[in-house]
Formats: C-alpha cells, sequence, structure tokens
C-alpha cells in the first residue's frame, strides 16, 4: 500500500499559515497603524510579489523583502506605542496572502514553500530586532535612541536582516533537499555565489528604508527601492538572455538527427543521463550547466562525416573517425564565442580513460562523464527495461578503466538503483 506522500513545500506553508495566523490574532492592529509610510509599504510588498525572480532553483522577490524589512526595522509608532513583532508581521503577513492571491487570479503560479520560507525569514528578523532585549530595551529601541552611533546601529539593523535571510534560504534548501536527496548544507553553500549580489542587495535595501524612514517617511521605500528595482531588470535580462542561449544550445543539438546522422532524442537522453550521474557525484551547478550543453552538442560533429555511422552510435566508430567528430563539433561551436569553455570538452569526450592513467593527460570530468551517458545510450538505444540497463551496465563494465572512468560508472550505476529500476 502507497503512503501518501505530502509536499514538503506545502508542510511549511502550512506552518506559516499557523505563524502568519498567530501573529494576526496577537498583533494590535487599528488605525492608527495605518500610517502613510505603512500603506506604501504594503502596496510595494503586494506589488513585489506579482514580480518574482527564479534562479538558482529558489523564487526570489527582492521587492517584497526589502520594503517588508523596512517595515520591520523601522522605528514605527502606532498610537503612540512601539508595535510588537506580531503587529508588524500580521501586516506582512497579510499583505503578502493578498499578494499571492492575486497572482493566482492573474493565473500565475505561486510556489507556497517559497512564500512560506520567506515570511518564517522575515518573522525570525521581526522577532530578533522587536522582541530580544538588549538590557531594558529591543534592538528597534536601541538602534534609534539619542546615544547609539548611527554606524554600529545600521550594521546591527543589517545583521539580523542577514540573519533572516539565511534561515530563509536553509528552508527553501531543506524543502528541496526533501524531495530530491543530496546534501543540505552543500546546496546552501553552492548557492552562495550565484544570489550573493541579489541577497546582498535585497538584505541591505531594508535597513536603509528603515534607517531613512525618521527623515524620508514613505518617500524613502519608493527612493530606495530603485536600485532594487534596477537589480531586478539587469537579473531578468540575464535571465532571457541564459533562456535564449539555452533555447540555442537545444536548436543545435537537433541538427544530427533531423539530419539522419543521430538516433531521434539521443542528445536530450545523453544529456539527462549525464546530468544524473553529475548530481550523483555531487559537482556544483556551473559545472553541472556545462556538462548538460556538452552532452546535448557532443554529437554535433557528425554533421562532419560524409555517411551517418550505423545507428548514429560513437561506440564502435575508429579513433580516427571520432577524431573528426570532435574536430567538427568544435570547429562548428566554436563560431560562437558564448560556447568556447565548451571546446576542450567537446573534443575530450572522445578520450578513452586509459589515456589520463597511461599517458596523465587530462580529462575534464565533464567529458568523462559525457562520455559514459553516451556510450549508455549507445547500448540501451533508449530502452528503458531493466533487462536493457542491465546488458548496457555490463558492458560499460567491460571498459572500465580502459575506456570509462570507474567512478562515473560507479555513479551511472548508483543512479538507477536509488531509482529502484536496477538491483546489483
Amino acid at each position: 500500500m502507497n503512503r501518501l506522500h505530502v509536499p514538503p513545500g506545502l508542510i511549511l506553508f502550512t506552518l506559516t499559515i499557523l505563524v502568519g495566523t498567530l501573529a494576526a490574532f496577537r498583533g494590535e492592529l487599528t488605525e492608527s497603524a495605518l500610517t502613510p509610510f505603512v500603506v506604501i509599504a504594503i502596496a510595494a510588498i503586494i506589488i513585489g510579489e506579482q514580480l518574482p525572480i527564479r534562479l538558482a532553483q529558489r523564487v526570489l522577490t527582492p521587492l517584497t523583502t526589502a520594503p517588508a524589512l523596512g517595515l520591520i526595522l523601522a522605528p514605527l509608532m502606532f498610537g503612540g506605542q512601539v508595535p510588537s513583532a506580531a503587529s508588524v508581521l500580521a501586516i506582512i503577513w497579510l499583505s503578502m496572502l493578498f499578494g499571492a492571491l492575486i497572482r493566482r487570479l492573474r493565473g500565475k503560479s505561486v510556489v507556497e514553500g517559497s512564500l512560506g520560507a520567506r515570511f518564517l525569514g522575515m518573522a525570525l528578523t521581526a522577532v530578533l530586532a522587536r522582541n530580544i532585549g538588549i538590557g531594558d530595551t529591543t534592538l528597534i529601541e536601541w538602534a534609534y535612541e539619542d546615544g547609539t552611533r548611527r554606524a554600529v546601529a545600521a550594521f546591527a539593523l543589517f545583521a539580523v536582516a542577514a540573519v533572516g535571510g539565511l534561515f530563509e534560504t536553509v528552508l527553501e534548501k531543506a524543502v528541496i533537499w526533501l524531495d530530491e536527496g543530496g546534501t543540505l548544507m552543500g546546496m546552501v553553500t553552492d548557492e552562495m555565489r550565484p544570489l550573493a549580489g541579489v541577497a546582498a542587495a535585497t538584505a541591505s535595501a531594508g535597513p536603509l528604508i528603515a534607517v531613512a524612514q525618521p527623515v524620508l517617511d514613505w518617500v524613502a521605500i519608493p527612493l530606495l527601492l530603485l536600485p532594487v528595482l534596477m537589480m531586478y531588470l539587469a537579473v531578468q535580462w540575464v535571465q532571457d538572455s541564459r533562456r535564449d542561449l539555452e533555447e540555442s544550445v537545444a536548436a543545435l543539438s537537433r541538427l544530427p538527427e533531423v539530419s539522419g546522422f543521430s538516433r531521434t532524442g539521443h542528445g536530450r537522453r545523453v544529456a539527462d543521463v549525464a546530468v544524473r550521474i553529475a548530481n550523483v557525484m555531487g559537482v556544483e551547478p556551473e559545472m553541472c550547466h556545462r556538462i548538460e550543453r556538452t552532452a546535448l552538442l557532443h554529437d554535433l560533429g557528425h554533421l562532419g562525416l560524409r555517411e551517418p555511422l550505423p545507428g548514429g552510435r560513437t561506440l564502435h566508430a575508429s579513433s580516427r573517425t571520432q577524431a573528426r567528430i570532435a574536430e567538427t563539433a568544435v570547429r562548428i561551436v566554436g563560431s560562437a564565442s558564448m560556447f568556447e569553455e565548451l571546446l576542450p570538452l567537446l573534443d575530450q569526450v572522445r578520450t578513452p580513460f586509459r589515456q589520463s592513467r597511461e599517458l596523465g593527460e587530462h580529462i575534464p570530468l565533464e567529458s568523462r562523464i559525457v562520455r559514459v551517458a553516451n556510450a549508455w545510450d549507445d547500448i540501451t538505444e533508449g530502452a528503458r527495461s531493466p533487462r536493457a540497463r542491465q546488458v548496457a551496465l555490463e558492458r560499460l563494465h567491460l571498459g572500465l578503466g580502459y575506456e570509462y572512468d570507474p567512478d562515473v560508472v560507479a555513479a551511472l550505476e548508483q543512479v538507477f538503483v536509488d531509482e529502484g529500476v536496477l538491483v546489483v
């Protein structure tokens, strides 16, 4: 009997609903809370929920997070009283929910796990800033006291914003880890480089809005959100360019197939297997992208042959033929500077592993992975039966250490063992 699988993201979102509802009940929201600064922050949060960024397997909304952090860290007064963390979080939670509802009504998707992680990260920042005492005062009260050095206060506000951002990252990566497996710490550290700029800009914009609020009031939000908006547009442009690049790679990879030099779907299957091998081996995301592109383009050199190889398979092709295929692929791909980093990888896919051991030749891991994935698909011809996979694995073991890297073959084996489709 199959157990009911509840997505981790849904569990996290359910927890978020409980926290948000608790904040809404415990918060003291009156008409005095609707100051111009709060109203503009609410509007910015709702608009920000319509403008997410998908980056490094995460959904980010910097135009939501920045004004929300500004609201949390600003020296607000509701009816002459400093609002509690619950009061501020209630405003943010209801604004985010309303923004998510509008997005759904517009026919757009809402990733509940990401929304939950985002709010819980803000909740941690709010608790640290408004509920945790420093002596007889909270961090917010201390930061805006007359005797507090403004530079130290600003750094403290940035620190609690960063802690909340890190907590959000860990929660969101934990959802992916529970769904896909892997190493949680590795997932968190792997995303530091691609997301460092976006995270730093967002985490710093919130405290800046907060410290500017006493002087600029509501104007601080649109004024200091402008750099975040510019960053958002720049990231979107890069994302669009990357999408165009991936579409170009996919179109190029189809040329050998439509010309009759390769089997239909071969390049895509090799890329899928290669990426799964890479994930088992724990390679970093950037290398994973190179592996996928190399796999998609590895058969492009077949276009330089006078006659197609039988079945388009390079498994039994002569060294001379494989060299010609590699040279043609490098010539074609080398005409585009954006693919320059792939040239040595494409050239080395043909190189048997023994040359690394016997001659000390450096064969990039990307090439070794694609070589094994290509051989796997050449043998199975896309068949998915347990028998076809068992035969393919036996054939690969015959070339272990000679044609193929034993570590890569072991990772390939682990891919199918983990999926429960192969028993060894």
